[in-house]
């Protein structure tokens, strides 16, 4: 259910910001870099992408599939923790930020052992906020739970929407599966 969720949000956001120009976007987890391309495709020559990820090889991923599909032009990645997110954006997009991407859990096709984590998690959501802003935006995070930390970083996650948001958001997830990964998804104008 984890790839048709990651299409369910890539859905929801090319309906939700279509029309949005420029359209500025953050990956706040790089990974193979499916996000960073949809975003990139969805910014097009007047926005710009911000990607982060930790580890180098999803970095050159990312980049690999930009220049496969004549998009890095857009897009600058930065090899970091997400939380640390509005010391690479210009201050001048602070507020102006139309969406914000989380694919939370680890690289795949890696060492698992590296993984998101709750506080740098919830401190990346918070400078999303902060960022984002200046028409329609989103902010949409995916949340694995099968794996060691994955619930407690989504029950988290889910808290940061629910104080942020309210009721004001969406879920997704098999309802069948308590270990299924969870979409959570907000949309809003500023």
């Amino acid at each position: 259910m984890g790839t048709s969720l990651v299409k369910l949000a890539h859905s929801i956001a090319r309906d939700f910001l279509s029309g949005v120009e420029p359209l500025y976007a953050v990956d706040a987890t790089v990974g193979n870099g499916y996000d960073t391309l949809f975003l990139a495709g969805l910014a097009g020559a007047s926005g710009r992408v911000f990607g982060f990820d930790v580890q180098a090889e999803a970095i050159a991923r990312a980049r690999g599939l930009l220049e496969k599909n004549a998009l890095s032009g857009v897009a600058d990645l930065f090899l970091c923790g997400h939380e640390r997110m509005e010391d690479f954006i210009p201050p001048e997009l602070s507020g102006r930020i139309g969406c914000v991407f989380f694919n939370l859990g680890w690289l795949p096709g890696s060492d698992k052992s590296t993984i998101t984590k709750p506080d740098t998690t919830l401190a990346a959501l918070r400078a999303s906020m902060r960022l984002l802003g200046g028409g329609r935006c989103m902010l949409s995070a995916l949340c694995y739970r099968g794996h060691a930390g994955g619930q407690e970083e989504y029950e988290a996650v889910e808290s940061f929407f629910c104080e942020t948001f309210g009721t004001a958001f969406d879920s997704f997830s098999d309802l069948a599966n308590k270990v299924s990964p969870v979409l959570l998804a907000a949309k809003f104008s500023s």
